[in-house]
């Protein structure tokens, strides 16, 4: 469904087709069809396999465990890593496949308690699924896709046949991987795979996580499955994100650390901000038994709460974040280029209470100034006229 919402968006599916035969795969191809589900139309991607007496495969047969009746090569990380290295596909999209099995690795080496070299892949070690990831992490390649943001992940309920048996919903394998991630359980069945999961895992920027953007191409992807209770779509809408207001009504979160080094707060800031805290900063403080610490804030828009407090209870040292809804008081303001002495320069204007308009250039554009031109920061400022 990734793969086929990426090629209803807009990716063609030549370059996918040559990059499956480069894996060598013997009998394996790829096709794209229209379907409806529920009357709304949508792009199947098909990997297709010929069919033959079943035999292993002459590239893999040392270390892949064949099962009667399973049609499936049981493959460990080395093999796949193997079958997408020799693949003819970018060094970035060949370590994105890497980071996704790795991932599914690491779960399956957890829940069976082996080292990850001794995990052995079932349904994702088959032909279908390898091809799958590639393509995956191929078509957002060539969409030149910079940030992954999910919404309304639903994984499903009830059961569903692995080959360990019967699991419950979701497998344990995508439970694991989406740790930390808001999830939804309100519809029947299996509704996100453990390849689906690493490719959330791997790819995903935020989740749940409101935002303006700007549209510029969508794309649906269909399922095998034609259900009842929802169109078994998933939507892919591609765009640019636009920072058109400042929220008013936000959350804080807090937390004080004692034990942090400070690497550690330097990453959990940039970590912060990155997954859509809109500030988050460090205060030196002095704790219990005099113990010097930082008190480490975040602010936030309410949907992002969850998945930043998990990130600190996660990843800081605290045992505990507090969090305060606060309202704060904005002033209009945008990005504008004007033209200076020193060139085009990025200000940031705002506009105050009583409709004056102070302007001043933004710190990067200073800090480029400098470079450039071999200027001291206080030169460059007066030369822009602040």
């Amino acid at each position: 469904m990734w793969v086929g919402a990426l090629l209803d968006a807009g990716v063609p599916l030549a370059p996918l087709r040559e990059a499956v035969r480069s894996l060598g795969l013997p009998g394996v191809d790829v096709r794209a069809t229209k379907v409806q589900r529920q009357g709304l139309t949508g792009t199947q991607f098909v990997v297709d396999i010929a069919t033959a007496d079943f035999m292993p495969l002459p590239s893999l047969a040392q270390g892949a465990l064949l099962l009667p009746g399973d049609g499936h090569a049981h493959r460990g990380l080395a093999e796949i890593e193997a079958i997408v290295q020799r693949g003819a596909l970018p060094a970035a999209v060949k370590a994105d496949c890497l980071k996704v099995y790795r991932a599914i690795g690491e779960v399956e080496a957890e829940a069976h308690g082996v080292p990850i070299q001794q995990v052995h892949f079932h349904e994702v070690g088959a032909e279908d699924t390898i091809v799958d990831v590639v393509c995956a992490c191929l078509g957002l390649h060539l969409l030149g896709v910079e940030q992954v943001f999910a919404n309304g992940i639903e994984v499903g309920s009830g059961t569903v046949r692995a080959a360990h048996g019967l699991l419950p919903v979701p497998a344990p394998a995508t439970a694991a991987l989406l740790r930390g991630i808001p999830i939804r359980q309100s519809l029947p069945g299996e509704r996100t795979t453990p390849t689906g999961a690493a490719l959330l895992r791997t790819f995903g920027a935020g989740f749940d996580v409101p935002m303006t953007l700007r549209s510029e191409a969508i794309g649906y992807g269909a399922g095998t499955r034609d259900t009842a209770e929802v169109p078994n779509l998933l939507r892919l809408t591609v765009g640019t994100r636009v920072d058109c207001h400042s929220p008013t009504a936000l959350v804080e979160l807090t937390c004080q650390l004692d034990t942090a080094t400070g690497e550690q707060v330097g990453w959990l800031l940039e970590e912060l901000l990155r997954r859509a805290a809109v500030d988050a900063f460090a205060t030196p403080i002095t704790m219990k038994k005099g113990r010097p610490g930082v008190l480490l804030t975040v602010l936030c828009e309410p949907a992002a709460a969850a998945p930043l407090t998990t990130l600190l209870l996660e990843e800081s040292s605290t045992l505990g974040v507090r969090r305060h809804e606060v309202s704060r008081s904005v002033l209009e303001r945008h990005a504008e280029t004007r033209d200076t002495p020193l060139g085009r320069v990025v200000f940031k204007v705002a506009r105050l209470p009583g409709g004056a308009v102070v302007a001043r250039p933004e710190a990067d554009e200073v800090a480029r100034l400098c470079r450039e031109h071999g200027l001291g920061r206080a030169e460059v400022l007066r030369r822009l006229g602040g």
